[in-house]
């Protein structure tokens, strides 16, 4: 298996880097969708051969799709020319499917997110979320702000943005990893981490529509601006939610009444993208509708199916997230430069940022309430920025304010340099509070 995985990752390789001939002789109408088609898989394969060489060495997969987009960006032109790469690197249509993927993911996240658990686990959970998103947002604006003083005051506060974020998928998988998802620990940083994603893209959504709004001319940051855009985001979210009491179970017996294997997993679809849709119509981020919809037909977590027998719509969604997901971060590192790195100041950001997003999160042990709680390793499992992290710098590079990006290029690579370290440290990092505090109490 080990050795099948580098095969397929060292063909991805070469196959991306074969020159206009594949990918480049796009000219006329019959080679219009073969290279798309053929980028596609290309893409695809690659990445996931990274993803299962990663969770080989113990380590989630997305660190492998990202750093194999990294290596197909700064490797190959060096190596084959620079046809095949400035072909996905810049097609519409590949981006169109990723942002798809993006749009599943977190309607998975809303799928299997319990709201129930986190009024169980308590102020803890919502201390520790508050204190997660405000100090790192704080530090990465006042950091962008002192290491990009030329960029606007936007770009600063969707720097500190990006540093909010927590990644429940990665910090749930290590928790389970070490047994400890039933510990008060566990459940404080699991609920926490679901407040964070919660919180943060309400955050995301202030700050997109800031940045739409300057861009139309409007107030940007104003605060009359940013209270009408987090009522909308607030609003968004409650009502579906509360829809989703009412019309969850009725949609789940009318896609059993068809007698279609598999039908929900088209209501379900159509549900995400009419609501990411809705989103964008209201001024919000797309992701929103998508996160809102999981929440309005499973709000409590648990499975939805159409029978017994049937699989649930979050295991009916499992190929459509083996596709489309790995895309999305395959040519999010595909979009990272390592020569802005080389920058001292770029460099310098990256470095500052890395401390910024790690002593932000430490700060959330200042969050738990009561005694005889691990506050470190409650500390350490709301590091990981992972796949969230990286929507969030995806949909800053994607704004533009006064035609230019509202995340530079050289911001961008720092951004995901610090996404990358506290992703790996995460893992270690919980490994080592609780053996110490296993240590410590034998």
């Amino acid at each position: 298996m080990w050795a099948w995985t580098v095969r397929a990752a060292i063909a991805a390789l070469l196959l991306l880097g074969m020159p206009g001939a594949v990918l480049g002789a796009a000219g006329d109408e019959h080679g219009r969708f073969g290279p798309i088609l053929f980028g596609l898989a290309v893409l695809v394969v690659a990445a996931k051969a990274g993803g299962l060489i990663v969770q080989r060495w113990g380590q989630p997969s997305v660190l492998g799709e990202l750093l194999v987009g990294i290596a197909l960006g700064n490797l190959l032109p060096p190596l084959f020319g620079q046809t095949g790469i400035a072909f996905v690197r810049g097609n519409a249509t590949l981006f169109v499917l990723a942002e798809m993927g993006v749009l599943i993911l977190l309607f998975d996240v809303g799928l299997e997110a319990d709201l129930r658990a986190l009024v169980r686990v308590g102020w803890s959970s919502l201390l520790v979320a508050l204190v997660g998103i405000m100090v790192p947002l704080l530090l990465g604006w006042g950091a962008a702000a002192w290491l990009l003083p030329d960029s606007l005051t936007l770009t600063h506060v969707f720097v500190g943005a990006t540093l909010s974020a927590t990644s429940v998928g990665i910090t749930a998988r290590v928790l389970r990893d070490l047994g400890m998802v039933q510990t008060r620990e566990g459940q404080i940083i699991l609920g926490a981490a679901v407040m964070d994603d919660i919180l943060g893209l309400v955050v995301l959504a202030v700050i997109s529509g800031a940045v739409a709004a300057a861009a139309t001319g409007g107030p940007g940051l104003s605060p009359l601006a940013i209270g009408g855009i987090l009522l909308r985001a607030i609003l968004f979210l409650g009502i579906t939610v509360g829809v989703g009491h009412l019309l969850s179970q009725p949609i789940v017996r009318l896609a059993a009444r068809t007698g279609q294997h598999g039908i929900l997993l088209v209501f379900g679809l159509a549900l995400c993208f009419s609501l990411a849709f809705a989103a964008e119509l209201i001024g919000l981020a797309d992701i929103i509708g998508a996160f809102a919809a999981g929440l309005m037909l499973d709000p409590f977590g648990e499975g939805i199916r159409t029978r017994k027998e049937e699989a649930t719509l979050s295991e009916l969604m499992h190929p459509l997230t083996s596709l489309f997901v790995p895309l999305f971060f395959v040519l999010m590192g595909i979009q990272v430069h390592l020569g802005s790195l080389a920058s001292p100041n770029i460099l310098t950001l990256g470095a500052v940022l890395i401390l910024c997003a790690l002593a932000g999160k430490l700060a959330c042990a200042l969050g738990v309430v009561g005694r005889g709680v691990n506050r470190l390793a409650v500390g350490i499992g709301m590091i990981p920025r992972g796949e969230v992290g990286l929507i969030f710098a995806g949909i800053g590079a994607s704004l533009t304010l006064q035609g230019e990006p509202v995340l530079s290029q050289g911001a961008f690579s720092a951004i995901v340099l610090m996404v990358l370290v506290t992703t790996l440290l995460a893992p270690v990092g919980l490994r080592w509070a609780f053996r110490r505090s296993r240590q410590s109490a034998g």
